[in-house]
């Protein structure tokens, strides 16, 4: 079997795969936000001798409105990014299923993707930040302690995929210049 028709049936199969991913994703939220209501019943089940320890970790239920709303926008935040993710991940998926596999639009897509994953690894961080202060600020939690925690390897994945694109770059316009002087 032709190389090239392999690789299109792998491509075609992985964007069959991307569109089940994105049936499951509104499931996967609803199971973590009812994961996340959830928390405080499952922990007291977890360790019914520590009740009064667990009565002093800050509780959604008990948050302010201005809490319950910061922490329900940071929630969404982090999901709005997954989202794009794989959104761009997809776009790029289905224009190899359906057209050739290196060329300048896709590389294109794919330079985003590697700066929205390397962007967020840093974005985490000020948010983290960011929903802390508004914590102690609503009288919600207690304490707030800063992160300068860095997610070094999803910080790494996004420069590799950068560096990935550019290379890429490179390969179209040398291919192009292949064909032009053939």
């Amino acid at each position: 079997m032709d190389p090239d028709v392999r690789m299109k049936r792998l491509f075609v199969w992985m964007d069959r795969g991307f569109w089940l991913i994105w049936l499951a994703f509104p499931v996967l939220i609803w199971l973590l936000v009812s994961e996340v209501l959830a928390m405080p019943e499952r922990l007291a089940k977890l360790a019914p001798d520590q009740i009064e320890c667990l009565a002093n970790l800050p509780q959604l239920a008990n948050f302010s409105f201005s809490g319950r709303f910061a922490f329900w926008l940071g929630f969404g935040a982090e999901f709005l990014v997954y989202a794009v993710i794989l959104g761009l991940a997809h776009l790029v998926i289905h224009r190899c299923a359906v057209g050739p596999v290196l060329f300048d639009d896709m590389n294109r897509v794919l330079h985003w993707v590697g700066i929205v994953i390397a962007g967020w690894s840093v974005a985490q961080v000020l948010l983290a930040n960011l929903l802390g202060l508004a914590l102690r600020a609503s009288g919600d939690v207690p304490v707030f302690e800063p992160t300068f925690a860095l997610d070094l390897p999803v910080l790494g994945v996004g420069l590799l995929i950068i560096a990935l694109s550019v290379a890429m770059r490179h390969a179209v316009r040398l291919r192009e210049d292949a064909d032009l002087t053939i």
